[in-house]
């Protein structure tokens, strides 16, 4: 793959995340009212993020999350993703489809640290220039910052590193993400 494609394709995927807003019903850890006589559905939180970009590159990005509130402190949940791109330019679209599993720790007063496996199935041109559809996973790990906005609602500010990046990930490091939550 060409340093243009490459680029291409990790502004791509960078755009999804610093333009992801959420919508993932998240709170500080002071104010979630969870503990060993809480019920399931106090626990859970649903939501997710939308992306959206037009232009020489149209990008569809949808991110719908469950989350579980194990502490006040602690969260562990799955999201999904989906991704429609098209280049205009070149005329080439694509579907990239997959999930993740994250977890989350609240340190002091909205800071955060965040884990996450990702599994996405994309598409990439081999050695032979054949396009092919293959799995790609990423661990990424990072932190960030959650400033509370009203009852439940709020932004967040996430920075993560990819650990495994190649030159096929679809990320470059650092990935910055600004959601959010109501």
């Amino acid at each position: 793959m060409n340093m243009l494609k490459k680029l291409n394709v990790r502004l791509i995927v960078l755009s999804f995340f610093v333009f992801n807003i959420g919508i993932a019903n998240a709170q500080y850890y002071e104010n979630v009212n969870v503990n060993k006589k809480s019920s399931v559905k106090d626990k859970l939180y649903f939501g997710g993020g939308i992306g959206l970009q037009f232009g020489t590159l149209t990008i569809i990005d949808l991110k719908p999350l469950i989350g579980y509130r194990i502490t006040p402190k602690f969260n562990v949940g799955m999201q999904f993703t989906y991704s429609y791109i098209q280049n205009n330019t070149t005329q080439f679209s694509t579907d990239v489809y997959g999930g993740s599993i994250f977890t989350e720790y609240y340190i002091y007063e909205g800071i955060f640290a965040h884990a996450e496996i990702e599994a996405l199935n994309m598409e990439y041109y081999d050695s032979n220039w054949e396009l092919q559809r293959k799995w790609f996973d990423n661990y990424l790990v990072g932190g960030g910052y959650f400033q509370k906005m009203g009852q439940r609602g709020g932004v967040y500010f996430m920075i993560l590193w990819n650990l495994n990046q190649n030159e096929l990930s679809p990320y470059s490091n650092p990935l910055l993400t600004i959601g959010f939550t109501f």
